[in-house]
């Protein structure tokens, strides 16, 4: 098969665990025999591609009124509401991939995060007669920020300004042929809004990483250490918990201990967690390659304020032998069994998340028999091979329900 697939952003580098797992995906089919293509927005103007591993990686400038992915400071809130706007059904970016449909012939489209090309793409695709298998990776469907959270608090419902934003987005997502959410937790929230009504196939599929390329092979050697490490790795943002971790790491105040943080986020964000990380136990660290960073805590904290999807960071951690404190929201708990491989916790209450810490710390044995559960919960999620093959069978599937469908109408 030749499968186009369509994201956001082509970098991993420039995204987090949605980009690391299209490549880990696109990867995989490759291997398998198939033909993968890549098209994503890009800040330059035009529609240019390039080779990367074995697959055509085409990049199509944003027609809109900024590209979203600068790491510099964030627009006024008004320029924002215009560009979302427009996101809501751009049909200014469907030029580009009438063009690379034409160029290509993929036998199936694999859509994942949408913005910029909105979901204006999935009636090009049905119009063009490739059929669709889309991805959810987020709530961007059904919420403009793709967070499904306001003021710090989950929404249980669409709020009005989603709502409007999102005014063709259930009726249109009849034309998927199928849809595949990352974790039960994030299709369901989509079928309880209406969406995907009588679409052929629905289901739930982990996600999975190559041992290889998270580095377990290579992974770093670990320096010896006193007191108890913890470790956060991934998107800086209010809606990943990394001030509710940091409160609770002060309150702990345990004796020796370390609080490691990596990864990135906007300027302006990065620059408020440096003015609360004051106290020398605590470090900003950049970005940092997984095998680098896990070998070096002891424990990894997940404390997501929102419903997070399936954070591939619970994984990886377990791929290294690390349990995991996470947030008992969105998709954590399908992978942390509470008390054996890591702890669920309700991230904002400082008190309950402080006096875990202090356990911890006093019961390393309780901490050395999670790592080892941890290590053997990781086998299902780095089976790429097993991951690659459901994908590859669903795909199939897709092709063979949308060819069906077409002789049917004739």
């Amino acid at each position: 098969m030749k499968i186009l697939f369509i994201h956001a952003l082509a970098d991993p580098a420039l995204g987090g665990g949605a980009e690391e797992i299209v490549w880990s995906q696109m990867r995989g089919l490759r291997d398998a025999g198939h033909e993968c293509v890549l098209l994503a927005t890009s800040s330059d103007g035009g529609l240019r591609h390039y080779e990367q591993e074995g697959i055509t990686v085409w990049l199509a400038g944003i027609r809109n009124l900024y590209w979203p992915y600068h790491k510099g400071r964030s627009p006024h809130a008004g320029l924002r509401l215009l560009w979302h706007t427009r996101d809501s059904y751009n049909p200014w970016m469907q030029a580009y991939l009438k063009k690379v449909v034409a160029l290509e012939k993929p036998d199936v489209a694999s859509l994942h995060n949408l913005p910029g090309w909105s979901v204006a793409s999935w009636k090009t695709l049905a119009h063009l007669g490739v059929p669709i298998v889309q991805i959810l990776h987020d709530y961007y469907l059904i919420c403009a920020k793709s967070t499904m959270i306001r003021d710090n608090r989950n929404c249980v419902k669409q709020c009005g300004s989603c709502r409007a934003l999102r005014l063709p987005h259930r009726h249109l997502s009849r034309l998927v042929t199928g849809v595949v959410g990352v974790s039960n937790f994030m299709l369901e929230r989509h079928q309880q809004l209406g969406y995907f009504k009588g679409v052929y196939i629905q289901e739930a599929i982990h996600n999975a990483r190559d041992a290889v390329q998270l580095g377990l092979d290579s992974a770093a050697i670990i320096q010896p250490h006193e007191g108890l490490r913890i470790g956060y790795i991934g998107r800086l943002d209010r809606t990943k918990g990394v001030e509710s971790l940091i409160a609770a790491f002060l309150q702990a105040d345990i004796s020796g201990s370390e609080l490691w943080i990596a990864g990135s986020g906007k300027q302006d964000y990065e620059r408020h967690l440096r003015d609360l990380t004051s106290d020398s136990r605590i470090r900003l660290l950049g970005r940092q390659r997984p095998s680098d960073f896990y070998p070096q805590v002891d424990v990894v904290a997940v404390p997501s304020l929102w419903n997070d999807n399936l954070p591939t960071v619970v994984f990886e951690a377990f791929a290294f032998g690390k349990p995991v404190i996470g947030a008992q929201r969105g998709g954590i708990p399908e992978m942390i069994r509470d008390g054996h491989n890591g702890w669920l916790i309700e991230p904002t209450d400082i008190a309950t998340f402080s006096t875990l810490l202090r356990s911890l710390d006093l019961h390393r044995d309780k901490l050395a028999a999670a790592s080892e559960a941890a290590h053997t919960s990781s086998a299902p999620y780095i089976n790429v091979h097993a991951w690659v093959e459901r994908y590859e069978n669903l795909y199939s599937e897709a092709l063979l329900a949308h060819r069906r469908a077409q002789v049917s109408t004739r």
